[in-house]
């Protein structure tokens, strides 16, 4: 397995490929908006990501394929007695 750090548009595109890969065969799967997905990222769209940072990355089999996908954020707004992880989101 291949862990690679979203850092191009490329693999941002990716980024939203697995979770619809993922979800590909459940009926009650509902695909989030791309725009949507994207603007959690864009610190012009989203507030809370303006004080913080967050990264992203892609799961790579040996041949190549997507298996899944973690973000990370981090905010630094917050004391060190409060920094805990705030929100992870993973798809496997």
């Amino acid at each position: 397995m291949n862990l690679i750090e979203v850092n191009t548009s490329t693999l941002a595109r990716d980024f939203i490929k697995v979770n619809v890969l993922i979800n590909q065969s459940d009926p009650n799967y509902i695909r989030p908006l791309d725009k949507d997905i994207n603007e959690v990222f864009d610190k012009e769209k989203n507030k809370t990501f303006r004080s913080g940072e967050a990264v992203r990355w892609v799961l790579k089999n040996e041949q190549g394929h997507l298996i899944g996908r973690i973000a990370a954020f981090v905010n630094k707004n917050i004391n060190q007695r409060e920094m805990m992880v705030l929100w992870a989101a993973w798809d496997f």
